[in-house]
Parts: C-alpha cells; sequence; structure tokens
C-alpha cells in the first residue's frame, strides 16, 4: 500500500530522545506547577513558553497567545473574528480542509478564490472584494496545504494592500515556513502590515514536535487579551507539563537543530517526489514546484469521476485523500480533473516513485 494520505512528520524528524530528557528536567524540577492548573492570569500560555516563541518570530511575549495545536487557535479567531463582523470568510481553493470545517462551525459562510502557482488569483479576489468584503482572509502563504505553492512576494504586498483598503483582516497560518529546502523566502505577510491586520497562526508540530501540541497566535495585545479570554471559558487552563517542556527545549536551541535535521532528510525526498510527478504524470500536471514544506500536487485528467478514480487506486494499493474535499463550497478542482494531494514526507524517494506509477497506471487503465 502506497499511504498518499496524511502528512505527519516522519520518526526521524522529530528529535524524540532529546525531548524526552527535556521533559525529565523539567519533572524533577518543577513538578508541582506542573501537575497543577495554571496559574490565575497565565491563560495567554506559559510565560517563559511565549518569551521563547517572541524570540522565534522576532516578536514581543505580550503579541504571543499559546494554544493546544494550531487548529485551537484557529477555533478560537474564528470565534473572535466573527463574532462582531459578517459571515464571510474568504480562503485559498484549494485550502486546509479542516480550517473549512472550523470557520463553519462558527457560522461562516466560507468562500474559495482560486489558487495559482504563486498564490491567490488577485482578479478573482478583487471581484468577490467589490462584491463584500470578508470578515478576514485565512491563507497558507508558505509551502500551502494542500497545494504545496507559496504566494509570492508581489502577491503578498498585493494582499496586504487590499487588506487595507478594504478593511478586512488576514489569518496567515505558517506550519511549514521553517521548512524550507531551496529558494529565498518572501517577506512575511504581518511584516508587510505594521498596522495589525495580519494575524499569524503558528505551531511546533511540524519544526519540533505534534505530541507537545503547541500552536499559537501573533497578534496585538488587544486580540491576545480577547483570545484568552475565550480559552478561560472553554478549557479552563492550559497544559503547563507541554508548555514547560516546549519552553525548556526551545531555549535549549532543539527546534533551531532540528529544523536542520528536518530539512537535511527531506529535500532528498522533496526532489524525487517533483521528479517522480514529472516523470510519470507529466510537468503540466504539477500545480507547483513546491520549494519546501510535504506535498506535491497535481490536477490529473481523468476520464471518470473523482469517486470512481480513488475507488480504482485503492485497489491498486494507492491511498488518497478525497481532493474535493480541499475545495470549499462551490469552488472545484478544473473540468475533467482529479485533485490529488501527495505527501511526500513519509516515504522513500522508492515508495513515492512507486506509488506515483501506479497512479499514471490506474488512469491510463481507466481511459
Amino acid at each position: 500500500m502506497f499511504p498518499f494520505s496524511r502528512g505527519i512528520p516522519p520518526r526521524e524528524a522529530i528529535p524524540a530522545q532529546e525531548l524526552a530528557a527535556q521533559a525529565a528536567a523539567v519533572l524533577a524540577e518543577q513538578p508541582d506547577d506542573v501537575f497543577q492548573y495554571a496559574p490565575i492570569g497565565n491563560h495567554t500560555g506559559d510565560l517563559a513558553l511565549r518569551e521563547e516563541l517572541a524570540k522565534l518570530h522576532t516578536s514581543d511575549p505580550e503579541r504571543i497567545f499559546v494554544t493546544n495545536g494550531s487548529l485551537q487557535a484557529l477555533d478560537l479567531l474564528a470565534a473572535h473574528l466573527l463574532r462582531d463582523t459578517g459571515p464571510d470568510v474568504y480562503v485559498e481553493a484549494p485550502t486546509y480542509d479542516r480550517a473549512v470545517q472550523i470557520f463553519e462551525r462558527h457560522g461562516a459562510r466560507v468562500t474559495g478564490i482560486p489558487l495559482r502557482h504563486d498564490g491567490l488569483d488577485l482578479d478573482v479576489l478583487r471581484e468577490r472584494l467589490a462584491e463584500r468584503p470578508p470578515a478576514f482572509l485565512y491563507v497558507i502563504p508558505d509551502f500551502q496545504n494542500p497545494s504545496g505553492v507559496t504566494t509570492s512576494e508581489d502577491k503578498r504586498r498585493a494582499l496586504v494592500g487590499l487588506a487595507e483598503e478594504h478593511g478586512f483582516v488576514i489569518v496567515e497560518d505558517i506550519p511549514y515556513r521553517e521548512l524550507r529546502f531551496e529558494g529565498t523566502a518572501p517577506t512575511p505577510l504581518a511584516e508587510l502590515s505594521p498596522g495589525g491586520r495580519v494575524l499569524t497562526v503558528g505551531s511546533l508540530s511540524k519544526i519540533l514536535s505534534p505530541g507537545l501540541r503547541v500552536g499559537y497566535v501573533i497578534a496585538e495585545p488587544h486580540t491576545v487579551t480577547a483570545l484568552a479570554a475565550l480559552a478561560e471559558g472553554t478549557y479552563l487552563s492550559p497544559a503547563p507539563l507541554l508548555q514547560a517542556v516546549a519552553a525548556r527545549s526551545l531555549a535549549a536551541g532543539l527546534a533551531a537543530s532540528n529544523i536542520e535535521r528536518a530539512v537535511r532528510f527531506l529535500k532528498p525526498r522533496h526532489d524525487a517526489a517533483v521528479a517522480a510527478v514529472r516523470r510519470h504524470l507529466g510537468e503540466d500536471a504539477l500545480i507547483a514546484v513546491p520549494e519546501g514544506g510535504y506535498y506535491v500536487s497535481v490536477h490529473l485528467p481523468v476520464p471518470t469521476d473523482e469517486k470512481t478514480f480513488l475507488a480504482a487506486a485503492k485497489e491498486d494499493g494507492v491511498l488518497l485523500t478525497r481532493g474535493s474535499a480541499f475545495y470549499p463550497g462551490s469552488a472545484a478542482p478544473p473540468a475533467g480533473t482529479v485533485f490529488l494531494r501527495l505527501p511526500f514526507q513519509a516515504l522513500t524517494p522508492e515508495e513515492f516513485a512507486a506509488g506515483v506509477e501506479r497512479l499514471a497506471a490506474v488512469t491510463a487503465r481507466l481511459v
């Protein structure tokens, strides 16, 4: 079986032994603290952790709000941003399906804006903005999940300009930003908007450990305060043990060293994945050549519907995520194609190539 289904970190990209040592030190030094509720007034997260995250992003601890993973950050942000505005939320199409589920659960009317090889289709976005601005625009600007697209510098500046002009907020989700294998990183959206129009959602899941369950929001202090109030009414207390382990691990330089290790490990898999797609599915199938992250994606021309194609692929041992799930509302892949997200991070180059070759054989068999 070839599992092109989940984007979880490979074991080789998690410094398990080093994290275990940091956890042991925390348990030895402060057991009375980490097994109790967090102190009253500490709902923005462990101060030491916020200080380390602030260093990581050249920010201020007062602008950091720590959550139990990035999905909880998106959940609280949606509750906060949609509370006093209209229900419209604009997203990339395709986009992260779980984010759409969260926004819709909070009553959002989610509209997908087509995603090109270098970011959102700005012409379509401007048309939507002329009709009605959203409460917020959700983007994954670096090595996007699911497409692998990185938003270009020009489009980032245009997005910030449109946010200022039309008065909406941009939520940038950056779980893969540090996993760059080649090229030069564009300017972060938040750095292009000193007026606070951009809220940043980050995570330690891909650069350190998903088991730590550390996500965070970087925002103006008043937004951090509002999110902390929502959090207190939702789960009462942060997780002191996990946050203390994360803080100590960051202070020891584990994130920086692990990013270097993960990039060295993942780059050959990335290069081999791009080559395999070009060889077996064709250059035109690629949505973009990612310069980092976990995903290569394609619009694959097929002579049948998605359900039939996925079933045929499964019969041949290729497990795929339903690509249409990444397209919200009425958005859809180009006519006559299926969208396929192909994670490469957990497969050897040989496994990935064999899986893609089988996909090509499935397509040929259905013609």
